[in-house]
């Protein structure tokens, strides 16, 4: 049976103001439902370097050094624009920094601290405690993919690498958070190619 735990869907808040990560935790599907707030942040980059850079006529021991004095001397130098030619290098997997609000309405613990533990769990391995590989012939488990689906702007799955929240947020009178804010960062296992990116986008 799946779990659903989080802000709830009939609070009069639109879905696509809302980010669902879902994660199958030992063997059951659980959804962490929370409010986008106006930190969310999805981030594409290529690296482009300049690989010529440094590079100029003569550009071997002492020809570079008289190259230098020349142009100590006249002002002139023998770098061109070719230098500041940018080869492509690769495109890192997009990264979201995602800053969700969780809300106390009828149940704090279902509607605020679950959803904390579930993205804590979602992060975490699931290590053996004194040798790399069991009795069963498996070794620990790495931390599993999450699917994001963050209103219409993307649905994807990716691999959580921080999740922080505010320890010392106000509580209800049962210890539990009455709201608090969590950022969660993610991305992919590898970059998304040109012709891909529309299937993530709903």
């Amino acid at each position: 049976m799946a779990v659903i735990v989080g802000v709830p869907n009939d609070d009069g808040v639109s879905i696509h103001n809302k980010c669902a990560i879902t994660q199958v935790i030992g063997g059951q599907e659980v959804t962490v439902i929370g409010y986008m707030t106006d930190e969310c942040q999805l981030a594409f980059r290529a690296i482009w370097e300049a690989p010529f850079e440094g590079d100029s006529v003569g550009n071997i021991n002492a020809l570079d050094k008289t190259s230098s004095v020349a142009q100590t001397v006249s002002d002139k130098t023998s770098k061109t624009l070719w230098n500041s030619q940018q080869v492509w290098q690769g495109n890192e997997p997009p990264e979201i920094t995602a800053t969700l609000k969780f809300v106390a309405f009828t149940n704090a613990k279902s509607e605020v601290n679950d959803p904390i533990k579930y993205l804590a769990q979602m992060i975490s391995p699931e290590l053996q405690n004194t040798v790399p590989v069991s009795s069963d012939g498996l070794g620990g488990r790495v931390p599993n993919d999450a699917r994001f689906k963050i209103g219409k702007a993307l649905n994807l799955p990716m691999r959580i690498s921080e999740v922080s929240y505010d320890i010392n947020a106000p509580k209800t009178r049962d210890g539990n958070f009455a709201y608090n804010t969590v950022t969660i960062t993610a991305a992919p296992k590898q970059m998304i190619n040109q012709s891909q990116i529309p299937n993530h986008f709903q």
